[in-house]
């Protein structure tokens, strides 16, 4: 039916008509596509520069924190340190002129969502009771074991009262 009824005309329309495969149109692996000029995928671009956050805003901006491991362990081994009842506190001159903190929650066999809610009240009474009164520092906040238990208002005090006499 198909084989020799088909005339010349409605042969060339279906080969028209045809979707072309993956490696014929240059999109394929045999075909190399250029990086594009424009955007964020432009080659040499110059650094995006970041205007500084305020210390008082609804967030802890990142200037203000222990962003990279190394800084938490050189401040944890080389630092002062101070124990409270639920936390552990080291510290050390900051090399970047102003206060940064860093919190670290270990697991101690609790779940995830423990971890991350200890986590944010600690994050908030920094940012709210301690930053705005910390001197040139470089401070960790280490969480533990009893810490998980606490009480809000417990760990305010706690954190407050030490971090006003570390220096």
């Amino acid at each position: 039916m198909y084989g020799s009824e088909l005339s010349a005309t409605q042969s060339a329309a279906h080969q028209q008509a045809r979707v072309p495969r993956a490696d014929e149109n240059g999109v394929g692996a045999c075909h190399v596509i250029p990086s594009p000029q424009k955007g964020a995928e432009a080659p040499h671009r110059p650094p995006a520069v970041q205007e500084p956050e305020p210390v008082t805003g609804e967030r802890l901006p990142r200037r203000v924190r222990l962003t990279r491991g190394s800084d938490l362990t050189s401040c944890w081994e080389a630092g002062r340190r101070r124990r409270t009842p639920h936390l552990d506190l080291a510290w050390r001159p900051s090399p970047a002129g102003h206060a940064r903190t860093g919190i670290i929650v270990p697991r101690y066999q609790s779940s995830a969502v423990a971890r991350n809610r200890l986590r944010r009240r600690l994050r908030e009474i920094i940012r709210r009771d301690v930053l705005s009164g910390l001197p040139p520092i470089d401070l960790v906040v280490r969480a533990k074991r009893a810490t998980y238990a606490a009480p809000f208002a417990v760990l305010r005090a706690e954190l407050t009262d030490a971090v006003s006499k570390l220096t």
